[in-house]
């Protein structure tokens, strides 16, 4: 069971080890409950570790598994040996890299939408949308995204987040699988995760640089 959508702030559990396994060279593991959420959407697989019998292994990634659209596959610095299989598991989260990934996952939708409101229209989606440790950025192909849009968004963006607004993540209650993130009136799918509340996000420099008509935002933690 994928427990990162019931508790997105969850950060250690017990469960047990459900498989043990080589996928693509990379050494895995599934566990029968997960707070490790998989990479997608732009944010990246959570790290970690697993203790077992007082054994630490590193998680060094998260993904996908390719055979099965629910299942979520655990990447190991090192193999677990099988024997391991059914036995109970602590997996902790690696809580600070997660919780950057939430804040920088939640400023750069939060950005986009003031980004249209400031506008006054809708705007193309950016073309990519990149979450790294500490920094994130939305590249549009779009001449409407300009330096003085940006400059007014930007204040309206700190602004918000100074005074803080409430974040809500759901499942949709028609489409299996489909998730909304929802904020400040805005609402977009996305089934990343997020932070409860944007003053979460903190303080960040947000820059601008166009290259050939590419025009790239980017949002760093303080």
């Amino acid at each position: 069971m994928q427990k990162f959508y019931e508790d997105q702030y969850l950060k250690e559990i017990k469960t047990t080890i459900a498989g043990v396994f080589v996928e693509n060279d990379q050494n895995c593991v599934q566990v029968a409950d997960n707070i490790f959420y998989p990479r997608g959407g732009g944010q990246k697989g959570d790290k970690g570790i697993l203790t077992i019998e007082g054994v630490n292994y590193d998680v060094i990634g998260t993904t996908k598994d390719p055979y099965n659209e629910n299942g979520i596959l655990l990447i190991m610095a090192e193999k677990i040996p099988e024997e391991n299989k059914g036995q109970e598991v602590l997996c902790k989260l690696n809580w600070a890299f997660r919780n950057k990934q939430m804040r920088l996952h939640t400023a750069v939708h939060l950005h986009h939408c003031l980004l249209e409101k400031t506008a006054g229209e809708k705007l193309p989606v950016p073309k990519v949308s990149d979450i790294q440790d500490g920094f994130a950025f939305n590249r549009y192909e779009s001449n409407k995204i300009t330096q003085d849009l940006i400059e007014k968004t930007n204040q309206i963006f700190c602004e918000a987040i100074a005074v803080g607004a409430e974040v809500r993540t759901y499942s949709d209650p028609e489409k299996e699988g489909f998730r909304w993130w929802e904020c400040l009136g805005f609402k977009i799918p996305c089934g990343g995760t997020h932070v409860k509340n944007i003053a979460e996000i903190g303080e960040v420099e947000i820059k601008y640089n166009e290259k050939k008509g590419t025009p790239t935002i980017n949002i760093k933690l303080k």
